[in-house]
C-alpha cells in the first residue's frame, strides 16, 4: 500500500494522472523539466523502478542509483530544478521504505564521495525542497506535500511518545520535525510539554515563547499559541511569587500582557480570566481585580470549582474577604468536600468573625481531614470567636472548654497527616501526602480513604498501609484509584 501511494505521486509528476483544476493550473506554471539531461531522466527511471519493484530489496538499490547519477559530477547537470526535484522524490521514497532510518551512511544512500559520512534524509529532503522553492517560487504547491508528509509523520510520533509518557522519544522526534519544518510552532509545543514534565521550567518557558513567536497571526496555530500564552503566564506568575523588586514586577507585567492578549482572542475564557485576576492582584491593581471578580460573582456557573477557589484565594489576598467568601461558597456547591477550599474559607470567615457560617465549614473539615493539625487549629478558632462574644457565663465557659479541647486534640494528634496533592488524572483520582509519627516509638497505620463525587457520595475507597515509621520520623504515601466521578476525598480518624 505504501509503495502504491508513492507510485501515484510519481505518476503525478510525469503527467499521467488527472489533477484537480487548481493543481493543474499550478502545474502548468511550474514547468520542471524532468526528462533532460540524461542524468535527470535516468534518475526518474530509477525512481519509477523503485516505486514498481516487486521485491523490497530492489527498492533501495534503485534509489541509490538515482542519488548516484544526480550527485556524481553534479556541476555538469545543466538543469538544477530538475536535479533537485529528482533528489526530492528520491529522498521521499527512501523515507517511505519500511524501517528506514532518518540518518544513513552516504555510501549506502548512493553517494560516491565521503561514503562513510552520515546523511540526514529529512534535512536533505528539506534542502532539496528549499532550493526548488528558491529557483522556482511558482512550484511551492508541488513541493509542499513532500515536506508536509514527513513533517506530519514525525510530529505524530512525537505526540504519541509524549502521550505514552516517553519524554526522551518525544523530544527526539520533535527535534526531527523541526529539521523538516523549522518555522512550524508545533514541535516546540511538544518540547514545552517535555520540559514541563521534566520540571525544566526555564526551558519550557523558552519553548512556549518560541511557539508564540512562530505562530504569528496564523489561525491554524491559534490553539497551541493560546495554550502557550496561558502556560507561560502561569509559570511567570508562579516564579514572580518567589522574586522581589524589579524582577518580580517584570514577570508580573509579562504574565499580565500574555493573559490580556489571550483574552482578546478568547473573551471571557474562565481559566485565563482567573489567572489574569491573579496577575492584577499581584500587581496591586485592585480596581482591575474587582472587574475580573465581578464576572465570577455574577455568573459563578460559568466557572469550575477550581477556578472559583483560585479566584477566592486571590480575593482574600487582596483584602476582599466578602468576595472571597462568596466565591469559596459557590465553588463548594460544585465540590463540597474540597479540603483546601474548606480550610481557606474557614480562615476567611475567622477573619470576618462570622461564626454562623464558620461552624459548619469547620465541622466538615474535621470529617475530611481529621489528622491534620490545621483542621483542629481552625476548629479551636471557631470556639474562641464564640467565647469572645458570649455574655452568658455558663456558655462562655463551655465555649472556652471547647477551645481548650480542640487545641489539646491538635497538639496530641498522632500520626499527623498532610495531603499535599489531591487531583484527577484521566479517569482516576490520585492522592499524595506525608505521615509524621509524633510518638516515642515506631508505628504502622492504615489510612482508610473514601473518594467523593460532586454530591458528596462515596464513589471509591482505598486502604493505604503506611509504615513502619520510626519515632519522630515521617514518610510519604500515594494512592491512585480508578473513579471517573471522584473530585474529593475524606479519611477516617487514625489512631
Amino acid at each position: 500500500m505504501r509503495r502504491q501511494r508513492w507510485l501515484m505521486w510519481c505518476m503525478m509528476a510525469t503527467g499521467t494522472v488527472t489533477l484537480p483544476v487548481t493543481l493543474v493550473a499550478q502545474t502548468l506554471k511550474c514547468d520542471i523539466k524532468d526528462d533532460s539531461p540524461y542524468q535527470v531522466n535516468g534518475a526518474k527511471q530509477y525512481i519509477l523502478a523503485a516505486a514498481t519493484a516487486k521485491r523490497p530489496d530492489e527498492v533501495p538499490k534503485h534509489l541509490a542509483n538515482s542519488i548516484r547519477v544526480l550527485t556524481d559530477n553534479a556541476d555538469r547537470i545543466n538543469n538544477e530544478p530538475g536535479r533537485q526535484f529528482m533528489l526530492l522524490r528520491t529522498y521521499a521514497q527512501y523515507l517511505q521504505v519500511d524501517g528506514a532510518p532518518f540518518v544513513m551512511k552516504r555510501g549506502v544512500v548512493g553517494f560516491t564521495s565521503n561514503p562513510q559520512g552520515s546523511h540526514n534524509l529529512l534535512l536533505a529532503l528539506d534542502s532539496a525542497a528549499t532550493v526548488i522553492e528558491r529557483l522556482m517560487p511558482q512550484c511551492r504547491a508541488i513541493v509542499a506535500p513532500y515536506r508536509q508528509r514527513f513533517f506530519t509523520d514525525v510530529l505524530n510520533k512525537s505526540v504519541a511518545a509524549m502521550n505514552a509518557d516517553k519524554p526522551d522519544s518525544a523530544s527526539y522526534f520533535a527535534h526531527l520535525a523541526m529539521q523538516v519544518a523549522s518555522t512550524d510552532p508545533r514541535p516546540w509545543n511538544v518540547l514545552s510539554a517535555v520540559y514541563q514534565k521534566q520540571n525544566q521550567l526555564d526551558s519550557a518557558a523558552l519553548a512556549m515563547a518560541k511557539v508564540i513567536e512562530l505562530s504569528g497571526a496564523d489561525t491554524i496555530y491559534k490553539k497551541v499559541k493560546q495554550q502557550s500564552r496561558y502556560n507561560l503566564a502561569v509559570i511567570g506568575l508562579t516564579r514572580a511569587e518567589q522574586l522581589k523588586g524589579e524582577e518580580r514586577d517584570r514577570e508580573i507585567k509579562k504574565g499580565r500582557a500574555l493573559l490580556e492578549d489571550y483574552l482578546k482572542d478568547a473573551p471571557g475564557e474562565p481559566n485565563a480570566q482567573q489567572a489574569l485576576g491573579r496577575a492584577m492582584r499581584m500587581s496591586g491593581d485592585t480596581a482591575a481585580v474587582q472587574a475580573i471578580f465581578g464576572d465570577m460573582l455574577i455568573s459563578p456557573d460559568r466557572f469550575s470549582d477550581i477556578q472559583l477557589f483560585e479566584a477566592a484565594s486571590n480575593a482574600a489576598a487582596a483584602g476582599r474577604d466578602k468576595d472571597a467568601v462568596a466565591m469559596f461558597e459557590n465553588g463548594l456547591k460544585k465540590n463540597p468536600y474540597h479540603r483546601v477550599a474548606l480550610l481557606n474559607l474557614a480562615n476567611v470567615l475567622f477573619q470576618l468573625k462570622d461564626t454562623e457560617r464558620m461552624g459548619p465549614v469547620s465541622l466538615r473539615l474535621i470529617v475530611v481531614d481529621p489528622n491534620n493539625p490545621d483542621t483542629w487549629r481552625m476548629h479551636a478558632g471557631y470556639w474562641q470567636l464564640r467565647q469572645r462574644v458570649e455574655t452568658d457565663p455558663a456558655k462562655k465557659k463551655a465555649y472556652g472548654d471547647s477551645t481548650v479541647s480542640a487545641i489539646a486534640t491538635r497538639d496530641k494528634i498522632n500520626p499527623r497527616v498532610t495531603v499535599f496533592l489531591a487531583s484527577r488524572s484521566g479517569t482516576s483520582f490520585q492522592l499524595q501526602g506525608n505521615l509524621n509519627n509524633e510518638s516515642d516509638k515506631a508505628g504502622s497505620w492504615t489510612i482508610k480513604f473514601e473518594l467523593l463525587d460532586a454530591n458528596g457520595t462515596v464513589v471509591g475507597a482505598k486502604d493505604v498501609a503506611v509504615g513502619p515509621v520510626d519515632a519522630g520520623a515521617s514518610t510519604t504515601f500515594s494512592v491512585k484509584v480508578e473513579s471517573p466521578t471522584a473530585i474529593a476525598f475524606r479519611y477516617a480518624p487514625i489512631k
